[in-house]
């Protein structure tokens, strides 16, 4: 091998590991190469402390839960991807303080492997215009199913399907930064009572090389959503329209240049319930309080 074969060769290689590090697999836009998968596990924990009026009642609530999640991603070109996961959330600790009296400090704390499982798969779409990036992202998901397998129980309103759809737009400045807008929309299917989500997320995304710091604000507003503290205490149906808040954020750091270590984080900011349904009559809400966030730590592998 002579002297410029060598520095051929040692140029190849370097623009091969340059090109191996500059793809970013934790942004908004990230999706694996064509043939390529990534591994994305999760732990994170919920916080929820809740309290207001409805009507003459008063409630407060506090809910706490772990979870578990994998989801993995094939990319069928590059630009187009399918994913599939599963999660399951446990240790679920919820206290209500009620003026209820058959309901006052009831605790319940619970694991259930036949009941806490969920699954989802979907796909997503890249495309862009010179700095101008586009994705569309479909998923289904399915939870709380009788049993692992997700038969009824028998009762016929205990398995749970949702069809989301995300809508997003950015901006690629260079030098790493990339601001970005969300727009999602999903559904509960196959229920008498179907909740509406839908949010808008406007954020920044700074990837280096070595790390990636991501931070968005969020709004959601949800209607005809199935109030659980309420219905958990007295057995009654509440459905209403809720809007919310959040500050959401991550850090990543590249361990190699396809494995990333990060911790990530949501804090409610403000929320509030608009109307409120009991048993299909009006009932007014009044001082919603919510202290809720969410932490967790991730590691993502592109292979």
């Amino acid at each position: 091998m002579n002297y410029k074969t060598i520095l051929l060769t040692g140029a190849a290689l370097l623009i091969s590991s340059q090109a191996m590090a500059a793809q970013d697999i934790t942004g908004a836009f990230a999706v694996p190469g064509k043939g390529q998968f990534t591994s994305d596990t999760r732990i994170g924990m919920t916080r929820a402390n809740v309290k207001w009026t409805a009507g003459n009642e008063s409630v407060s609530a506090a809910n706490d839960g772990l979870y578990a999640e994998e989801q993995i991603e094939y990319g069928i070109t590059d630009k187009f991807s399918v994913n599939a996961g599963i999660a399951n959330a446990f240790d679920k600790d919820a206290g209500y303080s009620t003026f209820w009296g058959a309901a006052f400090g009831e605790k319940d704390k619970s694991y259930n492997n036949d009941h806490n499982f969920a699954y989802n798969v979907g796909a997503k779409y890249n495309t862009s215009y010179e700095d101008a990036l586009f994705q569309a992202a479909v998923s289904y998901t399915t939870w709380n199913p009788h049993s692992f397998y997700g038969h009824h129980s028998g009762t016929g309103n205990d398995w749970q399907k949702n069809l989301g759809l995300d809508l997003k737009a950015g901006l690629d400045l260079g030098n790493g930064i990339t601001p970005y807008i969300v727009y999602h929309i999903d559904s509960d299917i196959d229920v008498a009572h179907r909740e509406l989500n839908q949010s808008v997320s406007v954020g920044v995304h700074k990837y280096t090389g070595k790390w990636a710091l991501d931070g968005a604000l969020r709004y959601e507003w949800t209607k005809n959503h199935a109030d659980f503290w309420y219905n958990d205490v007295d057995g009654e149906e509440y459905f209403g329209n809720t809007t919310e808040t959040w500050l959401d954020a991550s850090a990543d750091y590249y361990l190699k240049d396809n494995v990333v270590l990060g911790v990530y984080g949501s804090y409610l900011i403000d929320s509030h319930d608009r109307s409120l349904k009991v048993d299909g009559i009006n009932v007014p809400v009044k001082n919603h309080q919510s202290t809720t966030y969410e932490l967790g730590l991730h590691v993502k592998v592109l292979f």
